[in-house]
């Protein structure tokens, strides 16, 4: 969402933007460029992953060749961890957009750069116009160069919604698990997470939000121009601020609109009020980040120590469940301090919640995050490979101590999709909550990725792309 809130935020500031989402296009490179040719943009912005860099540096440097006189910007989650390394490392990139709401430096990006009359050599050999460009890296007289930090904004509302006009919607079709109603959009309505886990790089931003009435004023911009029928929140704790949820709540049902949503949240943020409230305004699922009920393997990712133990764990499913809401649990194996038995107690652990659906992950500490440092530093275990577009889900890039190799780490990930998924118990429950065709059509799409992939591996490519199995 955040290119479609920055092409938002460009165009209201009257900037042409034009979206090209490769992925979901299925564009390959030679394509790409015949596009970038034929439009011939002043300024090329790309956004990157980190597992995705190697393929992105490859079509930058295309790019380069094709059209030399572009200025070409770097931004994503790979930019905002690893600015300086980026630009120390790969000189295609005239500069590396990090931080917080992108919206701002864009804007002074392209502002700065219209001062130059649209000259990529003249705006590249302005040093004191570059410095004023907060948030960004650039390399000066063989120096990387970094700008004051981006201050955060704290009025989200000020902000457009994003761009979806210029996304093919379309073809983006969420997991099976995922959704009940097409149309479906992603939304986010609040920026950063409040905690700080070891293992994301998402931890200690602060959390910041939208009003309440802002958020619900997108929805019904959505269900009006759209025909969405389905909201699938992107916050990475969007249940933090109980005050918040609460109004929110309230609105949406006030709105009455013919609308259903999911959201991610955190055990230690709900209780039983907000739990009704919330089926009652809509949502249908929630996605909670149990990652292990294993006390010892949680204390070495709590980076702040929040209320997750498993009895909470327990005490939420049930809430959760009595409130008429559906949970997706989220797992992780191969985690810092992690043995085969320990990860055999994380596999019993989540029979146990027996959530509707429950996701096992193969642990990637991310490049700017606590648990990467921790490794690099000799702590818990030791990276496989240095190649960033190792870094995949699918993947076993760290390898705890408590492992003899790779094998062993993937072999307890199918271990723990066969043991959740074909228990008698779990194949009933399912065949007896079928309600209509649709449902029908997702528990096939399901069982497809389930035996294609995850419980039998290793998975073809076109499962991966079909299941979206990424970071």
């Amino acid at each position: 969402m955040g290119i479609a809130s920055i092409a938002a935020f460009l165009r209201e500031k009257g900037y042409g933007v034009g979206v090209l989402d490769c992925c979901a296009l299925g564009l390959t490179d030679e394509e790409i460029i015949a596009v970038v040719e034929d439009k011939k943009p002043r300024i090329i912005g790309l956004s990157s992953t980190t597992y995705a860099l190697p393929s992105v540096l490859g079509l930058t440097k295309k790019i380069r060749n094709s059209l030399p006189n572009q200025l070409i910007v770097l931004g994503g989650s790979h930019a905002n961890v690893a600015g300086r390394e980026t630009i120390d490392e790969y000189s295609v990139f005239d500069l590396v957009a990090v931080g917080a709401d992108g919206e701002y430096t864009a804007l002074e990006i392209v502002n700065a750069y219209a001062k130059c009359n649209f000259s990529r050599s003249k705006f590249l050999e302005n040093h004191e116009l570059l410095s004023k460009i907060d948030g960004v890296f650039y390399e000066q007289d063989s120096v990387t160069v970094e700008s004051n930090p981006r201050v955060t904004t704290k009025n989200l509302d000020e902000l457009p919604f994003p761009a979806r006009d210029l996304f093919p919607v379309e073809r983006y079709i969420p997991l099976p698990n995922q959704y009940k109603k097409l149309p479906l959009t992603n939304m986010v309505v609040i920026r950063g997470c409040p905690y700080v886990c070891t293992f994301c790089d998402q931890a200690g931003t602060g959390a910041r939000t939208r009003s309440p009435g802002r958020a619900v004023d997108e929805i019904k911009h959505c269900v009006e121009k759209f025909g969405v029928k389905e909201i699938s929140f992107w916050d990475d704790t969007m249940s933090y601020n109980k005050k918040w949820m609460r109004e929110f709540c309230e609105l949406l049902i006030e709105a009455q609109l013919d609308v259903i949503w999911s959201c991610y949240a955190a055990v230690n943020t709900v209780n039983q009020e907000i739990l009704n409230l919330m089926k009652r305004a809509g949502c249908w699922n929630i996605f909670y980040g149990f990652e292990t009920g294993v006390t010892e393997l949680l204390k070495n990712i709590d980076g702040h120590k929040k209320n997750r133990s498993f009895e909470k764990m327990k005490e939420v499913s049930k809430w959760t469940k009595d409130a008429g809401i559906e949970i997706r649990g989220s797992f992780m194996l191969g985690l810092p301090g992690e043995t085969r038995a320990l990860a055999q107690e994380t596999i019993e652990k989540a029979i146990e919640l027996d959530p509707e659906y429950a996701q096992f992950s193969i642990t990637i500490p991310y490049p700017g995050t606590r648990l990467y440092s921790e490794i690099k530093n000799g702590k818990w275990g030791k990276f496989t490979t240095t190649d960033f577009s190792e870094f995949q889900g699918w993947n076993v890039v760290f390898l705890p101590d408590g492992y003899k190799d790779k094998a062993e780490v993937w072999a307890m990930e199918r271990k723990a999709f066969r043991a959740f998924y074909f228990r008698p118990k779990y194949i009933i429950k399912k065949l007896i909550g079928i309600r209509s065709r649709e449902d029908i059509k997702r528990y096939y799409k399901g069982a497809i990725a389930l035996v294609g992939g995850f419980a039998f591996g290793p998975m073809p490519e076109h499962i991966r792309i079909r299941t979206g199995r990424t970071p």
